[in-house]
């Protein structure tokens, strides 16, 4: 119990080191603050929303195009560190077949997921946003079947979620 809690805070505190960086030099000038705030009040935590945007912008004026994209790779790069996860130190460390099965089906979710994440993250390069939408909307029903208490997945799922709402949400401004 002691080590997957100690795990725990270690993933969630990657997370928040490697997604949300305590200072960003970017400060968005007022009309990209209005739209991300605009994207951001529609998810379920509009602030790490924000942080996350805000964390990967190259400068301050940014198009909802950017947004997109960012969230978009966002998604994607977390379904691959996910995959990674389950597979090298999840698993390997399940203290029960319970957990283990459970994890099992997480992998194969996770892999089916970042298959769908590739092509929506080419379809926000090719800016056809419509089919962009369509990848990551059966993502969120395939996430579904990663049912696990397992703390760091319910946060690597959440995380998912989000990304994939803010392109979403982004995407349909376009």
């Amino acid at each position: 119990m002691a080590f997957s809690q100690r795990l725990s805070v270690m993933i969630t505190s990657l997370i928040f080191l490697y997604t949300i960086p305590s200072t960003t030099s970017i400060s968005p000038d007022a009309p990209t603050m209005i739209l991300i705030d605009s994207i951001c009040l529609e998810t379920v935590n509009a602030y790490y929303c924000e942080r996350s945007i805000i964390s990967k912008l190259d400068q301050p004026h940014t198009e909802i195009t950017t947004i997109a994209k960012i969230a978009a790779f966002n998604a994607l790069y977390n379904s691959k560190i996910t995959i990674a996860l389950i597979r090298d130190d999840f698993i390997p460390r399940a203290d029960n077949p319970l957990a283990k099965a459970k994890l099992r089906t997480c992998l194969a979710t996770c892999n089916g997921v970042e298959k769908y994440l590739e092509g929506a993250y080419r379809a926000v390069l090719r800016n056809d946003y419509s089919e962009m939408r369509r990848y990551q909307s059966y993502v969120l029903g395939l996430l579904d079947k990663c049912k696990t208490d397992f703390d760091p997945m319910v946060r690597k799922n959440w995380w998912a979620r989000l990304m994939i709402n803010i392109s979403i949400l982004a995407a349909r401004r376009l």
